[in-house]
C-alpha cells in the first residue's frame, strides 16, 4: 500500500522505515514540527510539587526528557501515568517505568487505580499547548489538585494544499496513517474543496476510537482502529485492510 504519512520528524522518517521494510510505500509529508514548550524551564519545580506525573503524550516526555538531560536532571521517583502505549515506550526509553491503560484516552487513564482515590493529591499533566480539558476537569472534580505542565508547542508549517493534493495523486496515494485529532483537523484545513471526494476514498488508520469518530465526523469512510499509536500496531492496523 502507499500510505499517507503526516506526523512530524523524526518519527515521520522511522516509522516510514518500518513500513517499507514490509513492503509498503510510505509517502512523508510532515504537517507539523514540535518545538519545546513555553514553561518546560519549570519542569523540575512542576516535578517536586507533584504527588503524580501523568503524561498525555509522548511528545511531553521527550520534551521533557530532553530538557531535564540537558539540566543534569533526573525524573523523580514518583508514580507515572501515560496515555497508552505509545507515550509509556517514550519514558520507558527515559528511564521511567509508567503504567497505562488498555483504553489509550483520558477516559482510559481516570479508570487507573492511580487516579481513583486522589482527593488532596497534586496531579502534574504534562501535554502540548492547548489539549483537552477533559482529564483535568474529572480529576478535580474527585478533589485532586491539576496543574498543567506545557511540554511542547505545536508548529504548523505552511502548505500549499493544492500542491499536495497533486502530489499525493499522482503518488497514488491510498491510506492515511492518522495519529491525532488535531493531524486531521489540519489536513481538513489546508485541503481543496475538489479533494474531498478522493479524501473519503482512503483507508483511514487511526490509533483510537476516540480519532476514529472524528474522522466519521468528518464525512470520512469508517476508520480502521489500531491496538495503540505505536508505529508496529498502526502497521498491523494497516495491513488488516
Amino acid at each position: 500500500m502507499t500510505p499517507l504519512i503526516l506526523r512530524p520528524e523524526p518519527q515521520a522518517s522511522n516509522f516510514a522505515q518500518l513500513l517499507r521494510s514490509a513492503g509498503h510505500q510510505p509517502v512523508v509529508t510532515p504537517l507539523l514540527t514540535i518545538i519545546a514548550g513555553r514553561e518546560l524551564a519549570s519542569l523540575p519545580e512542576w516535578l517536586l510539587w507533584a504527588d503524580i506525573v501523568v503524561a498525555v503524550s509522548a511528545a511531553a516526555v521527550e520534551q521533557g526528557n530532553a530538557y531535564l538531560t540537558k539540566a543534569g536532571i533526573g525524573w523523580p521517583d514518583k508514580p507515572c501515568l501515560a496515555v497508552g502505549n505509545a507515550t509509556a515506550a517514550s519514558w520507558q526509553e527515559a528511564g521511567v517505568s509508567a503504567h497505562y491503560p488498555q483504553d489509550a484516552r483520558s477516559e482510559g487513564l481516570l479508570s487507573l487505580p492511580e487516579l481513583g482515590a486522589v482527593a488532596g493529591k497534586k496531579v502534574l499533566i504534562l501535554r502540548g499547548d492547548g489539549g483537552r480539558a477533559y482529564l483535568g476537569e474529572q480529576l478535580e472534580a474527585r478533589g485532586a489538585i491539576i496543574r498543567y505542565g506545557e511540554c511542547y508547542r505545536r508548529h504548523w508549517l505552511e502548505q500549499d494544499g493544492n500542491l499536495l493534493f497533486t502530489q499525493w495523486h499522482t503518488a497514488r496515494v491510498d491510506s492515511v496513517m492518522l495519529t491525532s485529532g488535531e493531524l486531521l483537523n489540519r489536513l481538513l484545513a489546508i485541503m481543496p474543496n475538489h479533494a474531498l471526494p478522493w479524501l473519503q476514498q482512503l483507508t483511514w488508520i487511526v490509533p483510537s476510537a476516540r480519532v476514529a469518530n472524528l474522522v466519521q465526523d468528518a464525512g470520512l469512510p469508517p476508520a480502521i482502529v489500531a491496538a495503540d499509536a505505536t508505529p508496529l500496531a498502526m502497521l498491523a492496523a494497516l495491513e488488516t485492510r
